[in-house]
């Protein structure tokens, strides 16, 4: 364990101080309450004030096939391990080989995009608590909209995934036309993906630019040009972050009667 700035750890490049804990292995973890667990930091805003308590950043890589089903280790990078399952004629998550984070953030939010969603393809999940280890079947899980239910307290160590026999070739030209609109329509750079949840069937960037809020900054910290439901951090602390998020939640508001709600996770106080 070392003290160390979170803003290593997140693709938005912000956040304050820790106890971190990388896990690469997880034979001898313990869970406790109060331990903050992130893997690729896709998802989140870390507060600049930091963590109390532990956090562990999972960095736990492994999977091991057998035809088209695999157990995963949850620190396993979700594009990785798409181009894999691709390349193997496994089909089920050819729309994530350009989504960064890992495999159990995916799982945690059922991560999806392009229709697919990481909980189609989930058999079962590992989950250390505080008493031991508890394998949760699909059968208890309830996976929504960017939610899963049904997961114990407690660290996501790996899951049995299943997926459907399709052809490599087909899988991975599929793969690469997503990966090809994605690129047209989102932008480079220091982002946490999706800012906001759909509204109904409508994504929050069509409200977000109707309300004419594209380029507006706060600090370093601004919505894209490119898409309205991106936020692009450039030496912006987290207090940006969140005061850009809170002005488009109001501005949106007053402006179409529209409720937007936070996809990304926020990390420490606030």
């Amino acid at each position: 364990m070392s003290r160390e700035f979170l803003s290593r750890y997140t693709s938005l490049g912000v956040g304050g101080e820790a106890d971190v804990t990388i896990v690469k292995n997880t034979d001898d973890l313990c869970y406790k309450s109060g331990d903050t667990v992130i893997g690729r930091g896709t998802n989140v805003l870390v507060s600049d004030e930091g963590v109390r308590g532990r956090v562990l950043v999972m960095r736990n890589v492994g999977a091991e096939w057998q035809d088209c089903r695999a157990v995963v280790e949850s620190g396993t990078p979700l594009a990785a391990l798409a181009r894999e399952a691709c390349s193997r004629g496994a089909g089920g998550l050819e729309w994530a080989t350009g989504i960064p984070g890992s495999l159990g953030g995916a799982i945690a939010m059922n991560a999806g995009a392009y229709g697919g969603e990481t909980g189609n393809v989930v058999e079962w999940v590992t989950v250390l608590t505080e008493r031991g280890e508890v394998t949760v079947g699909r059968q208890s899980l309830r996976f929504g909209y960017r939610s899963t239910a049904g997961l114990p307290s407690g660290i996501i160590l790996r899951a049995g995934l299943v997926f459907g026999r399709r052809s490599a070739e087909e899988l991975t030209v599929k793969s690469e036309a997503y990966d090809r609109a994605r690129r047209a329509s989102q932008p480079y750079g220091r982002t946490a993906g999706s800012t906001f949840k759909r509204v109904g069937n409508v994504g929050a960037g069509y409200y977000i630019d109707k309300a004419g809020l594209k380029g507006f900054a706060v600090g370093g910290a601004r919505i894209s040009e490119k898409h309205a439901n991106f936020i692009l951090t450039d030496g912006a602390s987290a207090a940006d972050c969140r005061a850009l998020i809170d002005m488009v939640k109001l501005e949106v508001y007053a402006r179409e009667g529209v409720k937007l709600q936070e996809e990304i996770k926020y990390v420490g106080e606030f």
